[in-house]
């Protein structure tokens, strides 16, 4: 009986609806929020938005926090005190740093922001009915309303207190639903079943308005002079100048209401969402549309909230949450609907024409179309139906023409609105291919129809014939796409590259494979257009290319940021000079004065992502089309609004070895960690509702990135050993258009080192060393004083001891330098009685020489004199003190000396020559030094010269190279025969027997004259 007594009120619902209502419809294009997104259950009965701009949604099954991208969950645990008292939520309202929350069995408790706490207000009440709590209603800046179950309490937010009121009684269950202020002290209370009631917050009278009959009232919307009342029996006008009531429709079971505008009114009632125009006074059912063209009509809309930046949050009954950008649908998009199709697959839209007049004429799937912009309706016609229209062209004549993929050359005729068709034949003066990619008019009724594998044919317009067209005297196919630019040049973008075409068919050709400064992105182009300044642009396969005509040079752009797919299809400028493309996966916007790109996609209300080929065209009013995989989109690039708000950026959470921790980031600018904590995962989140897949971020963490991280949708950022220290952790992010916003979210990082690294460990160790040292001074000082006078002691005795030994000592050297004067004496005495006997040994020597007449026992004699007088010149010059000799000096004086001694006996048959090098002093046998140039002087004498001349050199050197005396003896004379000399040469022998025990080497050389090189070992005293 219930179930058909409910069926029979549906009826009559929808019947009294259906005659007070049009049925005109408009559809909202809606985000929609549910389980995918993390919403625990679909019952999204409470709604609201903190100050920070995140959104809370209460459902009948928990708590809910929303930040663009997913949910994230509170819910109820018995043992914890400290999480959400009661999952099942009524009513939400968020002020300031609190979130209050009304639940269905625990009253009303409440949620603080900053500390990430749940707390309890009504616990202390008793009574069962003020733990079925609705709603949280706001009355003024201190009080709030608690809606419950027959009554409702006054809540003073500064000091707690609560005061309680009954609400009339009733059979049914009676709550308040909405308050709105009248006067400075009065409210009007909107209830379940007792009407209107006007509640006086300062002496706390309660009493029905008797004007308002209906027993329910849901919600209260002003507008100027008129307040709008909805109720279970439909909705009401009051009149605040004349307190008269108008109902406006007798429409039941109405939840809530919104006023969008000052114009419409949105009324969600049990049976959907309508909108009533206030000024016309008509109204049209709401439909809902997704992302997925999924359609929403009949729904229960329990809460309506209108965010900081305008944008509407609805709340469900089964279908969570709904959201309304006015950003969000920049784009219409028609779909190509044909009556009487074979099928109802969706129909794939190509080229595109347009006159001065409303039919735009489209290539499809299905052949040629023509659609009429004011009726919106299609025409299909039959010519060239069984392939893709895949080209049009205007002849100078105003003829439109066609091309088509199997469907050869289309003519349209005005008259019948019919075309005409040419398709390939055998005959050698005919269409060479169905295939017809586009054509190009040319002068005196000539078009030139470019074809897949026929190349190009001019087709005569007028005789109606057709003529090969060679370029670089070859056959040019696949022509897809021409340009005639602004200095009449014609361009060419085919699969082999780009040709620019000159009047007698010669081509310059522009390939990728072209040196770098005019390379293009690919060879195949299927897109051209010239801008502004004369720039020619060319979409290839794989990116857009920016040619220079004037320079020949080229820019090239590739997959980046907004640019996510470089495919590019079509191009089309705006008066701005932004280059639109479109690509598989969207539309891309370029600007070439900053070179950024942005992006629109199918969530900003294109037919789909996909687009296709040639589908591209601007008419003469600057209105842009373009066709893809779904329809099409007409839309004037002047008037698309992007969304001009910039995202709040928040550090959402910090995960610690990849797990999550508990610190309340949101609020918090520092935060700390140990030295041991050294794997941070920071996740952010910027709060742009609309499209945030289409949200870049980027980061950097100050004193240890060196520049910001490259542009990406990654929200967290992962830093490990990081070292003992201050960091800031910068995040910026775009909103949904690609624009980069001024706010840079900074969090300041103190990473704690270990007890060993702390200021107040260094600074205690540096004390304690001080003091250390200071002991250790004192302790040595006062050790040093005991030692000094115990030494002091000591060297007095030891001191008293020496000068006792000094004085024995100083006799003992008196005694001392005695006996060596006298060994100086004796030592004098000794060289003067040598010097004596060497002196008297030669002069025997000498007297037993010259009473000899055998020659060679004369010579003997005389060489055996001249060896006393060299070791007696010897003698003489050890009588030095010194142990070194300067040996330059002893060389040259003892080689004038032996001179001297010969010349006494013959006269000198050379000239004599030093080389003696100054600071030759070393300590060195010069007794075998002197003994040996005897030897060597006497043989010069004897044996070099036979008679005087000037030109008879005896050249002597000495020199310290090294700590070596390098000693040369050399001559010019008559030279001599070594190995004959040594064979009777008792000299020569001792010579180099003492140059051996000089520990040096003796070289003779016997060429122009004789020249004995000796080197001996230079040693030096050492002090």
């Amino acid at each position: 009986m219930i179930k058909y007594f409910s069926k029979i009120i549906l009826v009559g619902f929808v019947v009294i609806f259906a005659k007070v209502y049009s049925q005109e419809t408009k559809t909202f294009k809606i985000n929609k929020l549910g389980q995918n997104k993390g919403l625990l259950q679909l019952n999204a009965q409470a709604l609201s938005q903190d100050s920070l701009g995140f959104l809370w949604v209460g459902t009948e099954d928990g708590l809910h926090r929303f930040n663009g991208y997913e949910f994230k969950p509170f819910v109820a645990h018995a043992k914890d005190s400290t999480t959400l008292i009661d999952d099942h939520i009524r009513g939400l309202l968020a002020i300031g740093d609190t979130l209050w929350i009304a639940t269905n069995s625990k009253g009303v408790s409440g949620y603080r922001f900053s500390e990430n706490k749940f707390f309890e207000t009504t616990k202390s009440l008793k009574k069962n009915d003020l733990q079925i709590a609705y709603k949280i209603l706001k009355l003024d800046a201190p009080h709030l309303l608690f809606s419950t179950r027959n009554h409702f309490i006054l809540f003073n937010r500064k000091d707690g207190n609560k005061q309680i009121f009954k609400l009339p009684e009733n059979q049914r269950e009676n709550f308040v639903e909405d308050v709105i202020k009248v006067s400075k002290n009065t409210y009007w209370l909107a209830t379940r079943t007792s009407g209107i009631l006007e509640f006086n917050i300062v002496d706390g009278q309660l009493k029905r308005l008797p004007f308002f009959n209906p027993s329910s009232a849901s919600a209260f919307i002003k507008k100027g002079n008129s307040l709008f009342i909805s109720s279970e029996k439909g909705l009401y006008e009051y009149l605040l100048s004349s307190n008269k009531i108008n109902i406006v429709s007798e429409t039941p079971a109405i939840n809530t209401l919104f006023l969008l505008d000052n114009e419409e009114l949105l009324v969600a009632t049990h049976q959907g969402m309508f909108c009533f125009n206030l000024k016309t006074e008509k109204t049209s059912k709401i439909i809902f549309e997704d992302k997925l063209n999924n359609t929403y009509e009949n729904i229960v809309i329990e809460k309506i909230v209108k965010d900081d930046k305008g944008n509407l949050w609805l709340g469900t009954a089964g279908e969570g949450v709904f959201y309304l950008n006015k950003f969000q649908k920049k784009f219409e998009t028609v779909q190509v609907k044909i009556s009487n199709s074979e099928d109802d697959q969706r129909i794939s839209v190509f080229p595109f024409f347009k006159r001065n007049d409303s039919i735009l004429w489209i290539g499809s799937t299905k052949g040629t179309l023509a659609y009429n912009l004011t009726t919106k309706t299609f025409k299909r016609y039959s010519t060239g139906k069984n392939g893709i229209t895949y080209c049009f062209a205007e002849d100078d004549t105003g003829t439109l023409w066609a091309g088509g993929i199997y469907d050869g050359l289309m003519k349209y005729n005005p008259k019948t609105d019919q075309f005409s068709q040419w398709l390939s034949t055998d005959t050698q003066n005919g269409l060479p291919d169905n295939e017809v990619l586009t054509i190009i008019p040319r002068n005196n009724s000539k078009l030139w129809l470019c074809t897949w594998a026929g190349g190009i044919t001019e087709f005569d317009t007028v005789k109606e014939t057709f003529t090969p067209i060679l370029i670089n005297g070859e056959q040019l196919n696949r022509v897809r796409v021409y340009l005639h630019d602004s200095e009449n040049n014609l361009w060419l973008g085919t699969d082999q590259g780009l040709y620019k075409v000159s009047e007698n068919r010669t081509a310059t050709v522009y390939t990728q494979s072209d040196s770098e400064k005019s390379e293009l992105t690919n060879d195949r182009v299927f897109a051209l257009k010239e801008d502004q300044q004369g720039n020619i642009w060319i979409g290839t396969s794989s990116g857009l290319t920016k040619l220079n005509p004037k320079t020949q040079s080229t820019t090239l752009y590739f997959k980046q940021k907004g640019f996510s797919n470089d495919f590019v299809y079509t191009i089309l400028i705006d008066k701005k000079n932004h280059i639109w493309l479109s690509t598989n996966y969207g539309l891309s916007v370029l600007n070439p004065a900053t070179n950024t790109f942005k992006s629109y996609t199918k969530e900003d209300g294109l037919q789909d992502n996909e687009f296709n080929g040639k589908s591209g065209f601007k008419d003469t009013e600057g209105m842009f089309y373009f066709g893809g995989i779904n329809g099409f989109n007409i839309f004037n690039p002047e008037k698309i609004i992007d969304n001009p708000h910039f995202p709040k950026i928040y550090l959402e959470s910090v995960e610690l070895f990849n797990k999550p921790i508990e610190r309340n980031e949101l609020f918090k600018d520092t935060l700390q960690f140990k030295s041991e904590e050294n794997v941070l995962t920071f996740n952010f989140t910027a709060l742009n509702y609309s499209n945030p897949q289409k949200v870049s971020y980027q980061y950097k963490l100050d004193n240890f990135d060196k520049q910001w991280s490259p542009p990406s949708s990654k929200r967290s950022v992962t830093y490990t050993n990081l070292n003992p220290g201050n960091y800031t952790l910068n995040i910026k992010a775009t909103n949904d258009a690609g624009l980069w916003g001024d706010e840079v979210k900074r969090v300041a990082l103190v990473i704690i080192p270990p007890w060993y690294q702390t200021t107040v460990f260094k600074i205690s160790l540096f004390v304690c060393i001080i003091l250390l040292i200071i002991g250790l001074y004192f302790y040595k000082t006062s050790r040093l004083k005991r030692e000094k006078i115990k030494l002091e002691k000591l060297v007095y005795e030891r001191t008293q001891d020496l000068i006792q030994k000094n004085k024995a000592l100083e006799a003992s050297n008196e005694t001392t330098l005695k006996q060596r004067n006298n060994i100086e004496f004796l030592m004098k005495e000794l060289s003067h009685r040598v010097k004596n006997n060497l002196q008297i040994v030669s002069s025997l020597l000498n007297i037993q020489a010259n009473s000899i007449e055998h020659k060679k026992s004369k010579e003997i004699l005389t060489i055996a004199k001249n060896r006393i007088l060299a070791i007696s010149y010897v003698q003489a010059q050890l009588n030095s003190k010194t142990d070194e000799v300067d040996v330059g000096k002893f060389v040259e004086n003892f080689s004038l000396n032996m001179i001297e001694t010969l010349t006494d006996e013959d006269s000198l048959t050379f000239e004599l020559q030093f080389d003696i090098k100054n600071n030759t002093f070393c300590n060195v046998n010069i007794t075998l030094i002197g003994l040996i140039l005897n030897e060597l002087i006497t043989n010069t004498f004897k044996y070099a010269f036979n008679t005087y001349s000037k030109e008879n050199i005896l050249q002597i050197e000495c020199s310290l190279i090294n700590k070596t005396i390098k000693l040369s003896i050399k001559d010019n004379g008559v030279g001599y025969n070594k190995e004959n000399i040594k064979k009777g040469s008792l000299g020569l022998d001792m010579v180099t027997e003492m140059v051996h025990q000089l520990n040096g080497t003796i070289i003779t050389e016997t060429q122009n004259g004789v020249k004995n090189t000796i080197t001996i070992p230079c040693n030096k005293n050492t002090k």
